[in-house]
């Protein structure tokens, strides 16, 4: 299993989240940056790549849904807001802040600490290069951060992103691949049944029978 940063920054981006995020968009942090790190095998800021995958989302929680800036500068503002009170130097606040900003383009990010954050969210929203990762490593990051109710409930939140932001980042993510369809037929879920019904077996003898 992938192990995460546990700096004092990286334990108050966690505590963050925690506070903010429903528990389907607190999973799904988690395993943004889990997902990311297992495909992702290059030198980078580990510390930075976490801290903006726990934060990179909750532009879309009631508390700071927006009807004037997108889902996506709303975490970045919250992130350089903590990070600046952290004492932390202006470029890795600037890495952190364009790591949850891109996340959503479709190129792939140059610079491997975006890229993780980047890839980390498309293997879990889309299973896009999900096969990257081995059933044992799929199995350990679920088993800790399960995506249960996750596709649907993902899905309604991005849709209300489009409504309130209908030229923005997830809008534009709708035009090109039509993301709305993809939530559903993640990869990842179907390897998880087989291998379910795999250590389960076809005919399990029923246990009250």
């Amino acid at each position: 299993m992938i192990s995460v940063p546990a700096t004092p920054t990286a334990r108050a981006a966690a505590d963050m989240a925690r506070s903010l995020a429903p528990p389907f968009l607190l999973h799904h942090s988690h395993r943004t940056y889990l997902f990311g790190a297992l495909v992702v095998d290059e030198d980078l800021d580990h510390e930075a790549a976490f801290v903006a995958a726990m934060i990179h989302d909750l532009g879309l929680t009631g508390e700071h849904c927006s009807a004037e800036r997108e889902f996506g500068r709303v975490g970045a503002d919250l992130a350089a807001r903590m990070l600046e009170a952290r004492g932390w130097e202006q470029d890795r606040i600037r890495l952190v802040e364009q790591a949850i900003l891109r996340h959503t383009e479709l190129e792939r990010q140059q610079d491997p600490t975006l890229r993780l954050v980047q890839a980390g969210a498309a293997i879990d929203v889309a299973g896009l290069a999900q096969e990257l990762i081995d059933d044992d490593a799929l199995a350990a990051v679920l088993g800790r951060h399960p995506r249960d109710g996750f596709p649907t409930a993902m899905r309604a939140a991005y849709l209300d992103e489009i409504d309130r932001h209908p030229t923005g980042a997830f809008a534009r993510l709708e035009d090109a691949v039509r993301l709305s369809e993809l939530f559903a037929a993640n990869p990842i879920d179907r390897r998880t049944a087989v291998t379910a019904l795999q250590v389960g077996g076809p005919h399990r003898a029923d246990p009250a029978g």
